[in-house]
């Protein structure tokens, strides 16, 4: 389970509230596999969100970056792609799986690997830009 902590705070906070949603959908899919039998409703219904999730936010994320002259902004956008990446190739698996819950038990565990680290290590990047921008203004 992922659990929100002040240290993923970006300094925007539409970003943040964006990253906790994140986070409970995430676990939200982690409960599901939880169960004996993959809802696949419901499974459906969190792949659909991640989908639009990564054109929403991360549009707006990039946006904000380039915004505040980040200098993480290209690596955002290189792990962006790579989450999409990994996205569309597990829902690929998905619409033919006959197994659906290992699929999205390896989603899952990418997931939550790639959310830690890229909000910790890249995202993070930009509560300082924001800082010495309103500082500037």
């Amino acid at each position: 389970m992922l659990e929100w902590k002040p240290a993923y705070e970006t300094g925007v906070p539409e970003i943040d509230t964006q990253h906790k949603v994140l986070f409970d959908n995430i676990n939200r899919l982690g409960k599901l596999l939880d169960k004996a039998e993959v809802d696949r409703a419901e499974a459906d219904y969190l792949l659909k969100f991640l989908e639009n999730y990564a054109e929403q936010h991360f549009k707006g994320e990039e946006s904000c970056m380039a915004r505040y002259r980040c200098p993480a902004h290209n690596r955002n956008k290189e792990e962006h792609a790579q989450f999409r990446t990994i996205l569309g190739f597990a829902i690929g698996q998905y619409e033919t799986a006959t197994t659906p819950k290992v699929v999205l038990t390896r989603l899952h565990d990418s997931m939550v690997w790639w959310i830690s680290n890229h909000i910790l290590k890249v995202d993070i990047q930009l509560k300082s830009c924001v800082g010495s921008k309103a500082v500037a203004d």
